[in-house]
């Protein structure tokens, strides 16, 4: 069970140490263009913004954890978990992004 859960549990865990990785680059070293690319983005506030994102990601971190931990009970569980929790990010996400985000992206067509 040990060997055949760590396997199973590679995934979540990795994914865990990339989104702490951003989380960090944001909420540290106030670093938007890890996650927005080197377009320049403009921000109706930028300080807010990567306040919220790196909280953000961290969640998404926590929930990857969780997934793992979850994994060594129940698969079936820690898919619906992960998969509740993704989208209970992506809604918190487009609030964000809305709020403080790309002033670009807000432009009418």
């Amino acid at each position: 069970m040990g060997e055949s859960y760590l396997s199973s549990a590679m995934i979540p865990l990795m994914m865990t140490l990339v989104l702490g990785y951003y989380a960090a680059r944001l909420l540290i070293f106030h670093d938007t263009e890890s996650i927005t690319g080197k377009n320049g983005a403009k921000f109706k506030d930028k300080e807010k913004y990567v306040t919220e994102s790196g909280k953000l990601i961290l969640f998404m971190a926590a929930g990857s954890f969780i997934m793992a931990i979850i994994m060594y009970f129940n698969a079936y569980v820690a898919v619906t978990q992960i998969a509740v929790w993704f989208l209970i990010f992506g809604i918190l996400w487009k609030r964000m992004n809305d709020k403080y985000g790309d002033t670009k992206s807000h432009k009418k067509k």
